[in-house]
This record gives C-alpha cells, structure tokens and sequence, in this order.
C-alpha cells in the first residue's frame, strides 16, 4: 500500500465522501473548484493509500453516476472518534441497568451543556446551533432548512460508532435529549447504525 501524503485537498475529498456517500469524479470536481484530472490525481492518491475505492454506482443511489468512489473502512480512522476510550469506561459496568445509568449520566451532562448554549434563541437557532454543538463534539453535522417548516439535523460521523450500533443506549438518549432541548418531537429518518450515510434527526418548531 503507498505511503500517502496528506494536504489540504485531499483532507477535503474524505470530509466530502464522508458527508456525501458515494460520489462520482465531476461531483468531486465541482467540491474541490478542480478539474476532473486534478481530482482524479487526490482520488487515485487516497486509492493507492487504501482510503477510498472506485465501484460501480448503479446500485448505491439513484441519480449516481455509473462508476462513484467511496470511503474504505479504513479511511474511518481519519474521522473523530472516542469509542475505543468509551469502550474503556464500559468495562467497568457490568449490568444492563448500569450501561443504561451510564448513558442517562452522560447524556444529563451533555443537555446541561447544551441547553445554556440554545437560552434565548428562536426555534431555528436553536435547532442550528444544537447542529453546531454536535458538530464540535466530533459528529461532523450539518443544519439543513428543509422548507416545509422542518428542519434537520445531519450527522455524518460519530465518535462512538462501535458502542452505538452495539447497544443503541446513546442513539436513544441523543433523541430523546433533542426533543427536550428543542421542546418538539425529533423524527430520526435515517441512521449510520443501519448503514446508512448519515443519522438525521427532523423537527418541526410549534405553531405561534
């Protein structure tokens, strides 16, 4: 496997299949404001390190391009993570009850945090600034206005990846804290647990 040399634009090309899934060699183009040949060059690069592969998109997502390249597994260890630490402290609780206690006890300590950031703000702001928050904590979100009154939460990473699909404590406690942080009910569409590109949380402020 080659030894890879990592700049600015390459970081850039694993950020953006990180977020967007399978991609094509013009998305990744546009992405980068590079030619198709330059982009093609940090593609080939991540390929010859290992990081990314080039396959058949026919079957990834409709409206791909024929042939996309996507992360490998090993391209995961470029992204923030704290499982194995989280793994760590598990150890030591031995019960189910004690794993769900764990999980409350974080998850207080995460709301507390979070909600005298969102004081005062307007529902919108609320629900971009929790995606700024969750972004800080290595989840890499993203806020999106879908346009219909709801808006999401997009997560594209997530630092406790191993734990999560495990036992699912976290995922269900991340909900629930939203919709208190929020004051409304957190729809959660989609979910890196289930393979798929992201988990997203969808919300709908109260009618004034």
């Amino acid at each position: 496997m080659a030894t890879l040399q990592m700049d600015r634009r390459k970081e850039a090309v694993l950020t953006f299949l990180k977020a967007s899934g399978p991609t094509g060699l013009a998305e990744v183009a546009a992405h980068l404001e590079v030619s198709k040949q330059g982009a093609l060059r940090h593609l080939e690069a991540l390929q010859a390190a290992g990081l990314v592969e080039h396959v058949s998109g026919s079957h990834e997502r409709p409206g791909r391009p024929g042939h996309v390249y996507r992360l490998t597994p090993a391209a995961a260890e470029h992204f923030p993570h704290s499982h194995r630490e989280l793994a760590g402290e598990l150890i030591s609780f031995m019960s189910p009850s004690d794993v769900d206690r764990f999980f409350a006890e974080r998850a207080a300590r995460l709301e507390a945090a979070y909600a005298a950031e969102l004081d005062g703000l307007s529902f919108e702001d609320r629900v971009r600034r929790l995606a700024e928050l969750a972004s800080g904590a290595g989840h890499m979100s993203e806020f999106v206005d879908n346009g219909d009154g709801t808006f999401a939460i997009r997560h594209h990473n997530c630092p406790i990846a191993d734990v999560a699909a495990a036992t699912g404590h976290p995922c269900r406690r991340e909900q629930s804290m939203y919709e208190r942080l929020l004051g409304a009910e957190a729809t959660r569409t989609s979910w890196l647990g289930n393979a798929d590109n992201e988990c997203t949380y969808v919300v709908r402020g109260s009618k004034s």
